[in-house]
């Protein structure tokens, strides 16, 4: 029998929010994806941001409602929050936010895998390319600089 999805699930469905994304190697941007093809469940998760702060996050699945419903409620979850915020989201708590039955609980647990692979590869690639991801600061006890 198939899994009866809550009105949360349903909403995301037919009105997904963030669902879309950025062209690979773009600015200020990183990516992250879970799952594939021929699973039959692939989440893939970006974000965007400078200074800190991630300022917006787009998804795109290939799976079921629960996993589409997911990367939605992440993506949104995502927009404003610093690094340290973003791998502190839980899926549990997504998947209580929306309801999902036991057996689809795992496609909340890709979203947030997705979200963190995402957050590491901007963390990353700004990184690699000097200031942008965060702001210059210089340690009052050692005088070292760097970046947070």
């Amino acid at each position: 029998m198939a899994a009866a999805y809550s009105e949360a699930v349903r909403m995301r469905c037919r009105d997904p929010r963030r669902a879309g994304g950025w062209p690979d190697g773009a600015d200020h941007v990183g990516t992250g994806a879970i799952g594939s093809l021929d699973a039959g469940v692939w989440t893939r998760l970006q974000v965007h941001g400078a200074d800190g702060v991630i300022d917006d996050a787009r998804f795109r699945v290939f799976g079921c409602s629960a996993a589409v419903a997911s990367a939605s409620f992440v993506a949104d979850a995502l927009v404003g929050a610093t690094p340290a915020a973003a791998r502190a989201l839980d899926a549990c708590a997504v998947a209580e936010a929306l309801a999902l039955p036991a057996e689809k609980q795992a496609m909340a647990a890709m979203a947030i895998d997705a979200a963190r692979a995402a957050v590491d590869d901007w963390q990353t690639r700004a990184g690699a390319r000097g200031p942008g991801l965060g702001t210059e600061h210089t340690d009052a006890g050692t005088g070292a600089r760097g970046w947070r």
